[in-house]
C-alpha cells in the first residue's frame, strides 16, 4: 500500500474499475500499487459523485449541495455547469442504460427457449437483474422523467429502441405485425413490473410473473 498527498479530484482506477475520489490538499489516502489516477473535468466528478450519493442515500436525500461537498466545490460551481439535480439523474439514468447496451451480445446469450415469450422473459430477466442493482436511481427516474429537456428525452428513447432490438428481432422472426406499437407496449409493461421490485423489495424473477400475462397477449399473432 502506498500514501499519497493530492491537491485536486481524481477517478482511481484498479484492475480496470474506476472510482471518484475526493479530497482537499491536506488529505491522505492509501491506494494499491496498481492504482491509477486520472484527473477528470468537474462534470464527471459531480455525476460520479452524484450517482455514489444516490445509490447510498436515496436520490431525495441528496441535494445539489451534498453533490457540490463531496467534489470540494460550493454549490455555485456546479450550477454553472448548467445541470440541475434533474438533469444529473438523467444523465445517470444514460450512462446505465448505455452499460447494458453495452452488454447486449452477453445479455442475449444468456436467454434460452423456444418460444418467443419465454426469449422475451429471459431477456428481461436479464434487464431486470441489471436495474435492480441501481434500484435508488432506476426507480426514481421515471417519476422524473418529465422534468428532462427533449435531448435527454431524445437519447433515452434511443437507446429504448437499442434495448428492444433484441426483442424486435425475435418478434419478426416469429413473423407477428405492428412490431414497433408492440415494442412500445412491451417497454410500458416493463415498468410495471419493476414496480414489483422497486415497492415491494421483489426480485427479477418476481418482475417477470407480474409481467408474462400481459406479455402472452401483446406478443400473440
Amino acid at each position: 500500500m502506498l500514501g499519497a498527498r493530492f491537491s485536486t479530484h481524481f477517478l482511481l482506477i484498479i484492475d480496470d474499475e474506476c472510482k471518484p475520489v475526493y479530497f482537499d490538499r491536506q488529505a491522505w489516502i492509501q491506494c494499491p500499487e496498481n492504482a491509477t489516477f486520472v484527473t477528470q473535468p468537474l462534470k464527471l466528478l459531480v455525476l460520479a459523485a452524484a450517482k455514489e450519493l444516490f445509490l447510498q442515500y436515496g436520490y431525495d436525500a441528496v441535494g445539489m449541495r451534498e453533490i457540490a461537498r463531496a467534489v470540494g466545490r460550493q454549490p455555485v460551481q456546479i450550477y454553472r455547469l448548467k445541470l440541475s439535480k434533474s438533469d444529473i439523474l438523467a444523465e445517470l439514468v444514460i450512462d446505465l442504460n448505455a452499460e447494458e447496451i453495452r452488454q447486449l451480445p452477453d445479455l442475449c446469450a444468456k436467454v434460452s427457449g423456444t418460444t418467443l415469450l419465454d426469449k422475451v422473459c429471459g431477456y428481461f430477466r436479464e434487464l431486470y437483474a441489471l436495474d435492480i442493482q441501481y434500484m435508488p436511481i432506476r426507480s426514481v427516474g421515471a417519476a422524473f422523467g418529465w422534468m428532462w429537456n427533449a435531448t435527454y428525452e431524445g437519447k433515452i428513447i434511443g437507446q429504448v429502441l437499442q434495448l428492444l432490438q433484441p426483442v424486435a428481432c425475435w418478434m419478426k422472426d416469429a413473423g407477428l405485425d405492428q412490431i414497433e406499437a408492440r415494442g412500445y407496449g412491451i417497454w410500458s409493461v416493463y415498468y410495471v413490473g419493476f414496480r414489483r421490485a422497486a415497492i415491494h423489495g421483489g426480485s427479477a424473477d418476481d418482475c417477470i410473473e407480474e409481467i408474462r400475462p400481459t406479455l402472452e397477449i401483446l406478443l400473440a399473432k
